[in-house]
C-alpha cells in the first residue's frame, strides 16, 4: 500500500530536506510517496488530480501562505478530509499555533522540528491512514460479496421456481382432473337425458321436470368452473412478483397451499391432518409461504413414493406464529440431515430434485420473514418446525 504524502514549501531545499527525513526514516515496511509544491497554488492543483492521505505545509509562503491554503483545501468537498500539518520557522506563538488548529490541522510543528518526536507522529498518522484504507477496502470487498450473494439467491430464486414450475403444473393437472372428469360426465347425462327423452317436453310437467335438472346440472358445472378457477388463481398468486406482504391467519396459507397439492396428497392415499390452534394473525408474504409449505409437502410425498409408507400421514398444527409439519415417512438420515438446507444437495436423484427446495424456504422463513426453520425426527418421520417473526419491508424476487 503507498501512501501519498505531499510536502509544501516556497524553499526547494527544505523540501529534499524534508523528503530525505522520511526517505532515512524508511516507516517500517511502509511504502510512501512524496510529492513536492513549491506554493498553495500549486498544492490546490496537485490535490484535485492526485489521491493525498497527508499534507505537510510550510506556512510561510509568497502568494498564498499556509493558512489560507488550508482553508480553500477544507471548503473543497474533495479535500475537506485530508489531513493537515502544519511545518513554520516563524509563527510560532501560541496565537498561530490556535491559528492553525482552528483552519482544520492535526498537527502543528515548529522550526528546528525535533526529528524523532516528528517522525513517531507522521508513523502514527500513516498507521492510521493505513488501518483507515484497509477498512476503506474491507467496506468495499463486503459490499461486493453482499451484491454477489443478492445476485447469487436472486438467480437461486429463479432456478428454484423453474424447478417448482413442473412440479406445480404436475398439482394442477392432479387437481384439475376431477372437476373436469365431473363437467365432462355431467355434459354427458345431460346429452343423455335428451337422446333418450327422459323428460316429455310436450307437457307442461316435462318440461318444468326438464329446466329443474338443466338448472341444477349448470350449477354443479358452474361449481366445477369455480375450483378450476381458484386453482389458477393460486398459481398465479404463487408466481407474482413484487409482492406485499399480508396480515392472515396461518391456517388461511396452509389452505391455499393444500388447495394447490390436495389432488396429488388424495391420489397417493395421503392422510392430511390439520391442527390449529389459534387465530392470530401474523405478517407474511403468503405466496412465499405457500412456497415454503408446498417444498416440505411435496418432499414428504416423494418420501413416501420412494419408501412405500403404509397409511402416509402428514400432521399439520399452527401455534401463534409456529407452523409445524410432521410425517410418518421414517425420518432424515442422521447423517444428512444437518445438509439438508444446503444449495443443491438433495438426496433424490437428478430427475426429480435439483437441491434448491430446501434451501429456498430457509431463505424466505430466515432472510424474508426473520424467522427460523429446522429440521427434527421424531414419532418415525420428519417435523419441520416454521417459526416466524414480522416480514421484513416489501421485496422483490
Amino acid at each position: 500500500m503507498i501512501i501519498n504524502i505531499l510536502a509544501v514549501d516556497d524553499v526547494e531545499a527544505n523540501l529534499y530536506s524534508l523528503e530525505s527525513l522520511l526517505t532515512e526514516n524508511k516507516l517500517n515496511t511502509k511504502k510512501i510517496n512524496i510529492i513536492k509544491a513549491l506554493s498553495g497554488e500549486e498544492a490546490l492543483k496537485i490535490v484535485l488530480v492526485q489521491d493525498i492521505d497527508l499534507i505537510l505545509l510550510d506556512i510561510q509562503m509568497p502568494g498564498m501562505n499556509g493558512f489560507e491554503t488550508a482553508k480553500f483545501l477544507k471548503l473543497n468537498p474533495k479535500t475537506k478530509d485530508i489531513p493537515i500539518v502544519f511545518l513554520t520557522a516563524a509563527f510560532k506563538s501560541d496565537e498561530f499555533i490556535k491559528q492553525g488548529y482552528e483552519v482544520g490541522a492535526i498537527d502543528y510543528f515548529t522550526k528546528p522540528i525535533e526529528k524523532y518526536q516528528f517522525l513517531n507522529r507522521i508513523n502514527l498518522y500513516i498507521n492510521l491512514f493505513e488501518k483507515t484504507k484497509n477498512l476503506e477496502k474491507a467496506i468495499v470487498s463486503i459490499k461486493e460479496e453482499t451484491e454477489k450473494s443478492r445476485r447469487q439467491e436472486k438467480q437461486l430464486i429463479e432456478q428454484s421456481r423453474l424447478a417448482q414450475m413442473g412440479e406445480m403444473i404436475s398439482m394442477i393437472a392432479h387437481q384439475w382432473r376431477q372437476p373436469l372428469s365431473a363437467i365432462s360426465t355431467t355434459t354427458l347425462d345431460i346429452e343423455m337425458k335428451v337422446e333418450l327423452a327422459i323428460y316429455d317436453l310436450n307437457t307442461q310437467e316435462g318440461k318444468e321436470e326438464f329446466i329443474n335438472y338443466l338448472y341444477e346440472k349448470l350449477g354443479d358445472i358452474s361449481d366445477f368452473v369455480q375450483n378450476l378457477t381458484l386453482t389458477i388463481n393460486d398459481f398465479r398468486n404463487f408466481y407474482k412478483t413484487n409482492k406485499l406482504s399480508v396480515s392472515v391467519e396461518l391456517s388461511v396459507v396452509i389452505d391455499k397451499a393444500l388447495n394447490i397439492i390436495k389432488a396429488l396428497l388424495d391420489s397417493a392415499n395421503v392422510e392430511v391432518i390439520q391442527e390449529h390452534n389459534s387465530k392470530e394473525k401474523i405478517e407474511v408474504y403468503d405466496s412465499e409461504m405457500m412456497q415454503v409449505i408446498l417444498n416440505i409437502l411435496q418432499n414428504a410425498q416423494d418420501n413416501f413414493k420412494e419408501k412405500q409408507i403404509k397409511n402416509p400421514q402428514i400432521k399439520i398444527t399452527t401455534d401463534k406464529n409456529i407452523i409445524t409439519i410432521e410425517d410418518n415417512g421414517g425420518g432424515v438420515p442422521q447423517e444428512v440431515i444437518e445438509k439438508i438446507f444446503d444449495p443443491y444437495f438433495s438426496t433424490k436423484d437428478e430427475r426429480n430434485g435439483t437441491g434448491l427446495g430446501l434451501y429456498m424456504s430457509k431463505t424466505i422463513v430466515e432472510n424474508h420473514h426473520n424467522g427460523k426453520l429446522h429440521v427434527a425426527n421424531i414419532n418415525g418421520g420428519a417435523c419441520f418446525t416454521i417459526e416466524l417473526n414480522s416480514c421484513t419491508s416489501n421485496i422483490e424476487i
